[in-house]
Formats: structure tokens, C-alpha cells, sequence
């Protein structure tokens, strides 16, 4: 084998690691894309709760003992 074949041989070997680098570069892309959505639904979801919570908090404070019914009733 000349040093021509060689290198033919060694540049088809690189454009075959670069391809599948590249296809591996995309799949891990998608990855990240759908794992930023997942958290940006995480975060309003955990938010909304947050404010349910706040809510709930303050209407149980401003609650009088005089207003609660007795467990019997």
C-alpha cells in the first residue's frame, strides 16, 4: 500500500468518526432541548404551587377562630 492509499484510507476513517461524532452531537442536542423544556414546565408548574400555597396560607391566617365551625356541626 502507497502513502496515497494510506492516507485515501485514513481520511475515509476520520469522515466516518466525524460523521458519527456529528449524529452523536445531534442526538445529545435533542436530549438537552427536551430536558430545557421539562424543567421550564417544572418551573410553572412549582410556581402556580407556590402561589396556591401563598394563597391557601393567607386565607387560613386572616381566618377568626369565632368563624370556624365546631367539628360536630
Amino acid at each position: 500500500m502507497d502513502q496515497s492509499e494510506r492516507n485515501r484510507k485514513r481520511i475515509t476513517e476520520l469522515e466516518s468518526s466525524m460523521m458519527h461524532l456529528q449524529n452523536d452531537y445531534e442526538s445529545l442536542n435533542e436530549v438537552v432541548l427536551e430536558n430545557v423544556q421539562r424543567l421550564e414546565k417544572m418551573r410553572l408548574i412549582i410556581e402556580r404551587l407556590e402561589s396556591r400555597l401563598r394563597a391557601s396560607s393567607e386565607s387560613e391566617s386572616e381566618r377568626k377562630a369565632e368563624d370556624e365551625v365546631p367539628p360536630h356541626y
